[in-house]
């Protein structure tokens, strides 16, 4: 099957390429038809069926697949949980800007917040873990397609819609939980209501900061690409005239009411002062941190930096290389392969266009590449503000082609309809079994089996990630166990209703071998790896099995 995908792929693109240079040609040489009327009778039912299938997609399994948890996700629902029950982080601090996550490697707070709400309401869970990710693409989905029908028109809109629909990133990212993934989404419901208020009612243009504003709290790289896309955007648009002064004031003055914490958090450890607690907003200096040593300027060569991240870029956004296997699947890409042509006249038709939306769609797209050169080696994830921009340009290239072929667009219809059935099948079956084992499969249930054993003391592998890393292991019981943040803190010995031995005494993180399991004290149960099974001899110990890992507890 991987073997007829890719052949397809190269089919669909040699297709899409000879159109594309077709129309182009026939374009420059002729000039362009004249423009037809977009007379879409059937535009609703088209979008009730497009948003029906998007839904199927994001929704088939949802809490289930991808199966376990990504740590990063356990971490962003851990501090959610604590956020809930005491309005500070795991560790204790009171409503936190910015996540103190790894230490050395912070984490947004907004994913945390938002799986607060759901906590709240409905306990912990991957489903509650993961439904603000889905609910932000969701989002961001709609305010794509509006935006694009706004600037572009209704049959672009229609094309944009059908494109967000069976877009590979964005099915994937909608599915399980990571901070940084909200930004793209708060960006372009900010850049669809921007684009609202300057064609009509201006209120729009404030609940557009309100967007803008907690983009500051979805990713950190928001300091230098948000922010700057905000700066001159607005001047361009009050040099234009198209944004009043008053406007540009008093839109900057609510995006700095929202976003001046974290604004001032990374002062705090930029300037290396110290954290700063008020009632309602604590913002910490992180001592560990190495967050710097992600961007451009504070590389040791900038110019061998700078060449490394452009490769980067080129890699992940236009060739689409091979990413971390929960931020794509095998040949499809995060646009489909085969799209890539179509945005060499996408870039043509945007040149064309005039008015506010081109404005920002442009300023949009050179915001994305901004973060690609700016940002060091980027990945999927860490450039994913380019991607609706991406996909802008496929999407207005698609259009352009439709226009000077329209008795392509049947075969067109099909490549897609089949990509996305491809996507479906791929990634309900044969994906779904293979992401598992990258989050964890099982170890949530082996530590269920140990805690229902009725030890007092559980050790877990500190191995779940890789050799030696406990803090892996610790954040993933933590969640799978659903420990709470006093209990954590060592200032209660209750959790979950339950007086127990203290954390750091009940839980203890070892690379298991004989000499940790022979010394373990007596009563004790064991979370490990499938590969640790020699350390428990048939003959000592009930061993449970639960996808890749293992409970082991002594025979009484």
């Amino acid at each position: 099957m991987d073997d007829f995908f890719s052949y397809f792929n190269l089919i669909a693109f040699l297709f899409f390429a000879v159109l594309v240079f077709a129309s182009l040609y026939r374009e420059l040489r002729f000039g362009g038809p004249e423009r037809a009327g977009e007379g879409l009778d059937n535009e609703k039912v088209f979008l009730l069926l497009i948003f029906f299938a998007a839904l199927i997609l994001r929704l088939w399994g949802f809490g289930l697949i991808p199966g376990g948890i990504n740590q990063d996700g356990a971490m962003a629902a851990v501090d959610g949980k604590a956020l809930a029950d005491y309005g500070t982080d795991r560790f204790g601090t009171w409503l936190p800007a910015h996540l103190y996550a790894w230490g050395y490697g912070q984490m947004s707070s907004l994913l945390s917040y938002l799986i607060a709400l759901f906590v709240k309401l409905f306990g912990l869970s991957t489903v509650t873990m993961r439904l603000p990710q889905l609910l932000a693409s969701i989002m961001g989905g709609v305010c794509f397609y509006l935006f694009v029908r706004d600037a572009f028109g209704r049959r672009a809109g229609l094309i944009a819609a059908a494109l967000i629909a069976i877009n590979p990133w964005h099915m994937l990212q909608s599915r399980w939980a990571l901070d940084c993934n909200l930004l793209p989404h708060f960006f372009v419901a900010g850049l669809c209501f921007l684009n609202r208020g300057l064609r009509g009612r201006r209120i729009w243009l404030y609940v557009s900061m309100l967007f803008f504003g907690l983009c500051m709290y979805c990713y950190g790289i928001a300091i230098y690409s948000v922010s700057l896309f905000l700066l001159l955007t607005g001047l361009y648009l009050a040099a234009k005239k198209e944004l009043r002064i008053g406007e540009f004031f008093a839109c900057a003055a609510l995006w700095l009411l929202l976003s001046w914490p974290f604004i001032m958090t990374m002062a705090i450890n930029y300037f290396k002062w110290d954290s700063i607690s008020l009632p309602f907003v604590t913002m910490q200096y992180f001592p560990g941190s190495v967050r710097s040593g992600d961007i451009l300027f504070f590389s040791d060569d900038f110019a061998a930096q700078l060449v490394s991240n452009i490769k980067s870029f080129v890699n992940v956004v236009l060739l689409q290389k091979k990413d971390l296997p929960w931020n794509d699947m095998q040949g499809f890409g995060s646009m489909y392969l085969f799209t890539m042509p179509l945005a060499l006249p996408g870039l043509y038709a945007l040149a064309k266009e005039k008015g506010s939306g081109k404005s920002l769609a442009v300023a949009g797209l050179m915001t994305g590449i901004w973060v690609g050169l700016v940002t060091n080696n980027v990945n999927i994830n860490r450039v994913n503000l380019v991607f609706y921009f991406v996909l802008l340009l496929i999407v207005l290239g698609l259009d352009h082609v439709m226009e000077h072929y329209r008795q392509a667009i049947l075969p067109t219809v099909a490549i897609f309809l089949y990509a996305g059935a491809m996507l479906a099948g791929t990634y309900f079956a044969d994906y779904a079994d293979s992401i598992k084992r990258h989050f964890y499969w099982g170890f949530g249930q082996a530590l269920e089996a140990a805690e229902d054993s009725g030890a007092d003391i559980i050790y877990v592998t500190a191995d779940a990630q890789a050799e030696g890393y406990w803090n892996v292991s610790e954040i993933i019981t933590l969640f799978y166990d659903g420990t709470d943040a006093l209990y954590f803190q060592g200032k209660s010995n209750i959790n979950k209703g339950e007086e127990l031995l203290p954390y750091k005494q009940r839980f203890v993180y070892r690379s298991m071998d004989d000499a940790v399991v022979q010394t373990a004290p007596d009563g004790t149960a064991f979370v490990a790896k499938n590969s640790d099974m020699l350390y428990f001899p048939a003959e000592e110990y009930e061993v449970q099995f639960y996808g890749d890992y293992i409970c082991a507890f002594k025979y009484k």
